[in-house]
């Protein structure tokens, strides 16, 4: 207990020193190594049905393939895992989370998760004063914790959420676009569109008739224009600018 306490302290100040989301994630990789697992996000739970992931998203960590099916699909409104943030305050295990028989899209979202690396993962609740709800998930293919090193990774979550939220939601709440500043073409859109589909580069190109490169171009430039850094948050502005669905 004493080397994970002192690890877990460790870790806490170099979050608590973290002037940025990049340096906090930093931290959290690094404690990946030493509590097991691969890939975390923190997230709010979703106060209406209208939201979807990028509207609470703090951090993300998670494989780009999966985030993107998750954004697409508006998975976020039927994990099973954010529904038992509401109902408890305690961590728990993603494979300890009871799912209903008839809840189809609740199965759906646990029995893919696993295809993408996923297949377990520790979920921290966190409820706080002004009624907010978040998820700090840490998962991996499979994940193993002592008594001691989930206690730890809890008390990690806490701080980690308490700076990422002071950062800020890791997506803005509207694409800043200078005046004049060109829009998306409609072939820009079609390929961001099979890409929210899940569809590789290559998978896009063979749909579209087009090579990989130029695929990958209209991608790259579509990006550019929204402001976005990767595919999942290319994806996540389209949707929030009403370009795709």
């Amino acid at each position: 207990m004493a080397v994970i306490g002192q690890v877990t302290l460790d870790l806490v100040q170099a979050v608590k020193a973290a002037r940025s989301a990049a340096e906090i994630t930093a931290v959290l990789i690094r404690a990946g190594g030493i509590f097991g697992y691969e890939r975390f996000a923190i997230a709010g739970v979703p106060q209406s049905a209208g939201e979807n992931l990028p509207d609470r998203l703090l951090l993300m960590h998670w494989p780009e393939e999966w985030a993107t099916r998750y954004v697409a699909r508006g998975y976020v409104q039927h994990d099973p895992v954010m529904a038992q943030v509401r109902r408890t305050t305690a961590p728990f295990l993603w494979s300890e989370v009871e799912v209903e028989r008839d809840a189809a899209l609740a199965r759906r979202v646990m029995d893919e998760a696993p295809a993408f690396g996923l297949g377990d993962g520790l979920c921290v609740p966190i409820h706080d004063i002004d009624g907010t709800e978040t998820a700090a998930s840490f998962g991996g293919a499979r994940i193993d914790l002592s008594d001691e090193a989930r206690a730890g990774l809890h008390l990690l979550a806490i701080y980690a959420h308490l700076a990422s939220r002071g950062l800020g939601p890791a997506l803005p709440s509207r694409i800043a676009r200078p005046e004049g500043a060109p829009r998306c073409t409609r072939r820009e859109i079609e390929c961001i569109r099979w890409a929210a589909a899940g569809k590789t580069g290559w998978e896009t190109s063979e749909i579209l008739s087009l090579s990989q490169r130029t695929v990958e171009d209209y991608l790259s430039n579509a990006a550019r224009k929204l402001g976005a850094v990767n595919r999942v948050q290319l994806v996540a502005l389209a949707m929030r600018a009403g370009l795709i669905e």
